[in-house]
């Protein structure tokens, strides 16, 4: 699909397909280097910069989670895969009260500009040694970080 340009991101049921990589062991480098692929591709700061129609935020909200390293690729289910973030540094404010801690953060190590490939993963300074990871357990690490390559 990918390799013979079937792949439309306009049309919304197409927008889980990076993501099935990281279901097979030793693929999963293929969702974090097409997720890049795509957003630099089809995602633009400029008026009509996303694919298709934006359906209540859809294609917007497909952006943000990319662009911050995760993505909750299976409707109804709490939880995310991981592909390699676009920024060093990102912090998601929470509301103590509700969540039990104010914040998230999600800090990216790249050797280079150029570097989406994941190397390492730590969840609150321990190794993660996977690709997906719950909303409960994101919320208990509190800090997510990235070591590309």
């Amino acid at each position: 699909m990918f390799d013979k340009g079937y792949y439309d991101p306009a049309n919304e049921p197409d927008i889980a397909y990076p993501y099935l990589f990281s279901y097979f062991k030793g693929e999963e480098w293929r969702t974090q280097v097409l997720t890049h692929k795509l957003l630099k591709e089809y995602f633009k700061n400029a008026p009509e910069g996303i694919p298709g129609n934006d359906d209540t935020g859809t294609m917007s909200a497909w952006a943000v989670f990319n662009m911050i390293g995760l993505y909750p690729d299976c409707p109804g289910e709490p939880s995310y895969t991981l592909t390699s973030p676009v920024f060093d540094k990102i912090t998601i404010r929470l509301d103590k009260a509700q969540w039990g801690r104010d914040s998230i953060r999600i800090e990216t190590i790249r050797p280079n500009a150029d570097a989406v490939i994941i190397r390492e993963v730590t969840l609150g300074g321990k190794p993660l040694n996977r690709y997906r990871i719950t909303n409960d357990e994101l919320l208990k690490g509190g800090e997510l970080k990235f070591y590309l390559k």
